[in-house]
């Protein structure tokens, strides 16, 4: 019978210099061995950088074993048997077992043959296995237990350091006074500037129109990245330090990892890494977590901030879609630079010029038709929504004395009004406190994801869960406290009389009015104050003639407030 030989190769970890050099031996040492038995083929499978004692898949090895399977194979060539696996034994002899079975001799290069039917063969084998196995376990114990002692003492242990920083060693001391060397974090002498210019020109431009002569706005991820490579400002760290990524460019999927990354804001953080649709974690970052105090649940701050943490959760909600140019569009239109213009469908409206300034119009910016969405364009006259919603906006104010709900939609103005215009140092004291009311909800949003996944159970779980969430609770309550004080210490005058026509009778957008005399910001300014979100609806007749209050929904200012959405979780 003709001998088809199948030579496997594995190697746990690649070679940063691509050698390889492990597999290779494995491969000529295996070809020398086949040649040696006259093989008829000699068929090469090989996994590298794939531990055996894990036991996460192994694709070659899968091949082999359908080959073996399919009976194209009869002789299987490794160099060790621990190439084979290093799980448990238990866990390894049925695969040894079916390939003996279906006829297959397995031969180790360095410790002989091994083949149905010899008992001593089998032993000898289960042997190695095991050895294999306890060499892995006890290695994968020791390799544990050096990192918990140097992340006990303040170690880095999140392999190649993240954007802005980079490794340096440092010698501390155990509890009992044996010098261990650490990896810490310290900032780069460069990178750090380039995070901190990119947020500075995110803050310049990030309320600015889109401007059409523009080819990306400044201030958008996009613009960054344009600029970053365009003018070379600073090279990517691939093209900087690497030899196989000299060649790479900025991106706005690594910009925005970068920003994302709480360590920026001086917090210990572990990366989330995705999960495929089979369930196995891959090596793409999907989030961060904040690691906390375990009494306090405050983050760990353990590095020196690259940008202040009230400012890093400010560049979250930006990153989120908040402030970003959702709802914003091009040109000087008054609804479509302030984020509160949607279309029925959920779509933006964006703005649309004509020489004739009367056919200036809002349009949907839907891309795709989902079931239930209108069918066609949802197009609304720009100068009839405008002045249908600046007077809805003076109509609520004169009825202020009289209307309940227009009592409390100036009462949010005014805080809004307020707040803009608050002396520095109170502003700085509330950034921080709103950072820190978001932090302590988003920690919520965990704990709550990580029961409802399965964890904290049986008492101590329970008791855990309860701690953690008081802790967070009164976090929350005491940044929400602080923030209320602040606000009733505001106590701006705003300036009604100023909009407002003396004269009921007087068109308040018409000439000689406040509004005709305010130039663009002010008039965004002044509707960012009063309204939440309008949503315009499709005309049900053509040509869009409908009473413009039957198109039309205006969301009032309305003050954010905590709500239970059911499953216990407090939601702002």
């Amino acid at each position: 019978m003709d001998v088809h030989a199948a030579i496997y190769s594995r190697q746990s970890d690649a070679r940063e210099n691509a050698s390889e050099a492990s597999t290779t031996t494995q491969r000529e040492k295996g070809v020398e061995e086949a040649r040696k038995r006259n093989a008829a083929s000699i068929t090469y499978f090989e996994d590298l950088g794939i531990s055996a004692f894990t036991g996460a898949e192994r694709p070659d090895f899968e091949k082999l074993l359908q080959a073996c399977r399919a009976g194209r194979i009869n002789l299987l060539i490794v160099y060790y048997i621990s190439r084979l696996s290093r799980m448990d034994p238990l866990d390894a002899i049925p695969i040894v077992v079916e390939l003996l079975n279906l006829g297959v001799t397995i031969v180790s290069v360095t410790e002989g043959e091994f083949r149905k039917g010899n008992l001593v063969d089998l032993i000898h084998m289960f042997m190695r296995l095991d050895q294999s196995h306890n060499e892995s376990k006890n290695k994968s114990e020791a390799v544990s237990g050096a990192k918990a002692t140097a992340r006990g003492l303040g170690g880095y242990l999140g392999g190649k350091a993240p954007y802005g920083f980079e490794l340096k060693a440092e010698t501390r001391f155990t509890a009992d006074n044996k010098p261990i060397v650490i990896q810490t974090l310290v900032h780069t002498k460069q990178e750090p500037e380039v995070i901190r210019d990119w947020w500075a020109t995110i803050k310049k431009h990030k309320d600015e129109p889109y401007d059409p002569k523009q080819r990306r706005h400044p201030g958008s991820l996009g613009g960054i990245v344009n600029r970053m490579n365009n003018e070379v400002i600073v090279p990517t760290r691939g093209a900087t330090y690497g030899k196989k990524t000299k060649d790479s460019a900025w991106d706005t999927k690594t910009v925005k990892r970068i920003l994302r990354d709480p360590r920026i804001a001086g917090f210990a953080a572990v990366p989330v890494y995705k999960v495929d649709e089979d369930g196995r974690t891959t090596t793409q970052i999907e989030s961060y977590r904040i690691l906390r105090d375990p009494e306090t649940m405050k983050p760990l701050q353990i590095y020196d901030a690259i940008i202040p943490p009230e400012e890093w959760h400010e560049l979250q909600q930006w990153l989120d879609g908040r402030g970003r140019g959702k709802g914003m569009s091009r040109g000087q239109a008054l609804l479509t630079a302030v984020d509160v213009l949607f279309c029925e469908c959920g779509a933006v409206k964006t703005s649309h010029s004509d020489p004739n300034g009367m056919k200036r119009s809002y349009r949907c910016r839907r891309r795709k038709v989902l079931p239930g969405q209108h069918a066609g364009d949802c197009t609304i006259s720009q100068p009839a929504l405008d002045g249908h919603v600046v007077r809805s906006v003076f109509a609520l104010l004169r009825e202020v004395e009289n209307d309940h709900e227009a009592l409390a939609v100036l009462a949010e103005a005014t805080r809004r009004f307020g707040v803009a215009n608050e002396l520095p140092e109170r502003a700085r004291e509330r950034a921080m406190l709103v950072a820190e009311r978001a932090d302590a909800a988003r920690a919520l949003e965990e704990l709550y994801d990580d029961r409802k996944a399965g964890g904290f159970r049986g008492d101590i779980g329970r008791r855990r869960f309860i701690a953690e969430e008081t802790a967070l609770l009164t976090l929350l309550e005491a940044a929400e406290a602080r923030i209320a004080t602040l606000e009733e210490a505001i106590t701006p005058v705003i300036p009604i009389a100023e909009w407002l026509p003396a004269d009921p009778a007087t068109d308040p957008i018409g000439p000689g009015s406040w509004w005709a005399g305010a130039d663009i910001a002010e008039r965004r300014k002044f509707i960012k104050l009063f309204v939440d979100r309008i949503t315009v609806f499709k005309s049900k007749q053509r040509g869009g003639r409908e009473p413009m209050d039957e198109r039309v929904k205006i969301e009032f200012a309305k003050q954010s407030k905590e709500v239970d959405d059911g499953e216990g979780r407090r939601v702002v």
